[in-house]
């Protein structure tokens, strides 16, 4: 999987850990996935989620020097076919915008843009933690309460791996917490770079105070600090 994202817009590098997790939260189907082969050789992958009647190509690439000569056409063909055999009514993805290749190649084959998605970096270094406040009701709940109530509340087309299905696959060390009404999860707060992969409030002034609350809590750690935070905060 890393070979198959040589020289890609972000740096990719697969570990075992990680592709497991991978595995498990968004629900991909090893039996659907595929190893791309060309001239007897691995030279990509695809990797399949199924939930119901849809599926979700999680993953695709190919090793450099399988580009352009038609595989991916080949590959995106032959993954349809296979969809459609298995009875589902839809297939979703995600790709970077620069990425013209792959844009392309998935509207060549009938798919239609949705919805643009949007990440927010915060530099972490520049802020001063002490003049962070922290109210007292920021509390830790069960990740599996956050997936309850993104599930009942959140807009109904979230992306797949915003979804609260999603989020119930998510375990510690990832953590969820609540201010009041206003709910998030986050990735390991240990390390240096902390995902907000999820964002659950009723208004802009509840995610602020929650944002707020989060920073007070783990900006404390001189790590923390120095590293960044990766939002995403879904439109309420």
């Amino acid at each position: 999987m890393t070979r198959s994202f040589e020289d890609y817009f972000v740096p990719v590098n697969i570990t075992d850990i990680i592709l497991l997790a991978m595995l498990r939260r968004d629900g991909i189907d090893l039996t659907s996935s595929r190893v791309i082969m060309k001239d007897d050789q691995p030279s990509g992958l695809a990797l399949i989620a199924r939930r119901g009647w849809a599926s979700r190509l999680a993953a695709m690439g190919l090793v450099s020097t399988a580009r352009n000569g038609g595989t991916g056409t080949w590959a995106m063909r032959q993954l349809i076919e296979e969809a459609g055999s298995r009875g589902e009514k839809e297939m979703l993805l995600e790709v970077i915008e620069q990425n013209t290749a792959a844009v392309k190649l998935y509207e060549k084959f009938g798919f239609t843009k949705i919805r643009r998605l949007v990440g927010y970096r915060l530099d972490t270094s520049q802020i001063d933690s002490a003049a962070l406040r922290q109210d007292q009701e920021l509390q830790e709940i069960d990740i599996r309460e956050l997936a309850q109530m993104v599930s009942y509340h959140g807009l109904e087309d979230l992306p797949w791996q915003l979804s609260g299905t999603t989020i119930a696959h998510h375990t510690p060390p990832s953590r969820a917490f609540c201010l009041k009404d206003a709910y998030c999860l986050v990735s390991n707060p240990e390390t240096t770079d902390v995902a907000i992969s999820s964002v659950l409030v009723k208004s802009p002034a509840q995610r602020s105070r929650l944002e707020r609350n989060l920073d007070a809590r783990f900006l404390r750690d001189s790590q923390i600090r120095s590293g960044t935070f990766h939002r995403y905060f879904p439109k309420r």
